[in-house]
């Protein structure tokens, strides 16, 4: 069966890659470890390795090509074999450049994303006042300006001939946080009817959904947030659970007539806290390796994890997060490392870290809570799960609550068993109703 060789996400909650060298053609054979490829992001370059063997029977992109990040980059298989997903995909656009028309002078009397602007644009970068009209923008850097609201016309950027890139709107976007902006919502998937939420586990961010999402296979709008002191979120404070779950629950609120929780390990528990609030209506609860249930966690994980400065360590550690390290894509390790290297990110988690966990103990419970849910909620934990022991959450679990205990699985089961997870949240939240 033909095996994927993913565009790797270089960079923290990046969506588009530069292909930047090709080290193979259709036909031929490569072994696990074979440089393959090489891609790029505006922060960073990464060469992708073959992590089986096989015959390269699917080639979409091309050197030069804007790929999209977690799609096939190519397909390993047999030779003759045909991958009916193969067929090219659509080319990301590359803009033209921005040209700013008629940019007035920033002034007192600006808008208040104006006025945001005004903290970042160095003074040495302007003439008379007004920002230089000539600067390009990125495409990732454009779009996330635009979910978040600010004017990419008023900045000045960083980047080859000046262009805005990743950095200078994530420097415009940190100042929103640290003044107290809520937690910012991502859009995964559009749809109609009741959004599903997905909640990330300690460490992660939310763009580790994405390969799920892609494929689970519901119209529903599909949302996603980083928890505080994760991903885009590293600089919202939090000392504790109490902390994470008012957070998420304030951000939650803008979500009207009901919401489906998905949440792994931390982001589980935070689900399951949430069914208390008053103010919010979760229909349905997925919880994958929940933590909360039980007292133990696996402190060294989580200390080799937040100490580890080199891919090679890091590696060593998430290798305990799967129960067959083979399964553990050597470009899911690369894309954690390169997201660390964000400032203030591994601070932010060590902080957060020390009013979740003590040593091997986990400092909250939601098991009080998962009692006295009454929704459908369905649970799935690997029987080799090193981080959050099997039997504390068997014992946890009230009658209610379906559990479904995996073989050959650890405390990652929608890497491990990915169609599986995808199924079983399908139908808890289509049991819903």
């Amino acid at each position: 069966m033909a095996e994927a060789i993913l565009v790797p996400q270089v960079g923290q909650d990046l969506t588009e890659a530069k292909v930047t060298e090709l080290h193979v053609k259709l036909g031929d054979t490569v072994k696990k470890g074979d440089l393959v490829a090489v891609v790029e992001s505006e922060k960073a370059s990464f060469e992708v390795e073959a992590f089986s063997e096989g015959t390269v029977i699917s080639l979409p992109w091309q050197v030069g090509d804007t790929a999209i990040v977690l799609e096939p980059l190519m397909h390993l298989g047999q030779p003759g074999e045909v991958v009916e997903a193969a067929a090219a995909p659509a080319k990301v656009e590359e803009p033209s450049p921005v040209v700013a028309e008629a940019v007035p002078p920033i002034s007192a009397a600006a808008t208040s994303t104006v006025t945001l602007s005004e903290q970042v644009v160095p003074s040495t970068a302007t003439t008379g006042g007004a920002v230089n009209p000539a600067r390009r923008a990125s495409p990732v850097a454009r779009r996330m300006a635009e979910g978040r609201g600010l004017d990419i016309s008023q900045m000045l950027g960083s980047g080859p001939a000046g262009a805005v890139v990743l950095k200078d709107v994530e420097g415009v976007a940190g100042q929103a946080i640290a003044s107290g902006g809520p937690i910012e919502l991502r859009t995964l998937q559009s749809g109609q009817g009741t959004p599903v939420v997905f909640l990330h586990g300690f460490g992660a961010d939310l763009s580790s959904w994405r390969p799920l999402v892609a494929r689970l296979g519901i119209g529903l709008p599909l949302l996603a947030l980083d928890l505080p002191c994760h991903g885009a979120s590293r600089d919202i404070p939090a000392g504790d659970f109490a902390d994470l779950v008012a957070a998420v629950g304030q951000a939650l609120r803008s979500v009207h007539g009901g919401v489906h929780l998905v949440g792994h390990s931390l982001g589980a528990a935070v689900a399951v806290a949430l069914t208390e609030r008053g103010d919010l209506d979760v229909r349905s609860l997925t919880l994958l390796a929940p933590a909360g249930l039980g007292a133990s966690i696996d402190g060294d994980f989580v200390e080799g994890f937040l100490s580890s400065t080199s891919e090679a360590a890091l590696g060593a550690w998430m290798c305990r997060l799967v129960s067959d390290p083979a399964s553990l894509a050597p470009v899911l390790v690369r894309a954690t490392h390169a997201a660390r290297e964000e400032a203030g990110l591994v601070q932010a988690q060590r902080r957060i870290a020390s009013g979740l966990f003590e040593a091997s103990t986990q400092l909250f419970s939601v098991r009080a809570a998962l009692k006295r849910y009454s929704g459908p909620c369905t649970v799935i934990a690997g029987r080799d799960d090193a981080i959050v022991p099997l039997r504390e959450i068997e014992a946890a679990l009230p009658s209610q609550v379906a559990l479904h205990r995996l073989n050959g699985v650890g405390h990652l089961p929608q890497i491990e068993a990915a169609e599986l997870v995808q199924t079983l949240i399908a139908r808890t939240i289509r049991s819903a109703g």
